[in-house]
């Protein structure tokens, strides 16, 4: 009887270490696999829908100048935001923390910018909407508690919405064609 509880014990032992060592090597492969999707999600959220035709009025121009002031100062917000971080580097008092909270307040007012805009034209409120989607996903994913550090889902979670700023920049950049102006990005 002792030697057949002695057989069971290693047979038993023995079936968990190659159960062990099975799943070690399909580890690899699982991982691989969910790159593999998250990275086809992340491109499947950059895709963007083809430029929209919308009719022109004679309020094109209006907001069309209204929208490339926004642009104008995130532009002034954002250089002034890197040249306050690489100061506070430099003098060696910055914390993670204190990264988070610009980044914080950055899209906040980012947000605050677009709901103070007013526009004429459904092109124009269709391309504000489309921006404030991509900001609001932004201050979504920076409220939210970090569950781990730096994952592949915050890389995914960044990406959330950026399709739909480029594609709010491209009806820009085409409503501006059609008027024949163009803008030239930092």
């Amino acid at each position: 009887m002792p030697k057949l509880q002695n057989m069971t014990r290693i047979s038993l032992l023995a079936s968990a270490l190659l159960l062990a060592a099975c799943n070690q090597k399909d580890a690899p492969k699982q991982e691989a696999t969910q790159q593999d999707g998250a990275a086809e999600e992340m491109m499947r959220e950059l895709k963007t829908e083809p430029v929209k035709d919308f009719p022109k009025t004679a309020d094109d121009q209006h907001d069309i100048a209204v929208l490339d002031d926004y642009e104008q100062r995130m532009q002034t917000l954002n250089d002034e935001i890197e040249t306050e971080m690489a100061r506070i580097r430099s003098e060696g008092n910055l914390s993670e923390e204190m990264v988070e909270q610009r980044q914080l307040d950055h899209v906040q007012g980012a947000l605050a910018l677009l709901k103070s805009l007013e526009l004429k034209t459904e092109q124009g409120r269709y391309i504000q909407g489309l921006m404030y989607k991509y900001w609001e996903q932004q201050e979504k994913f920076l409220s939210s508690p970090a569950s781990e550090p730096a994952s592949q889902n915050d890389a995914k979670e960044t990406v959330k919405g950026l399709g739909q700023y480029i594609q709010a920049q491209e009806q820009l950049d085409h409503w501006r064609s059609q008027y024949g102006q163009t803008q030239t990005r930092k």
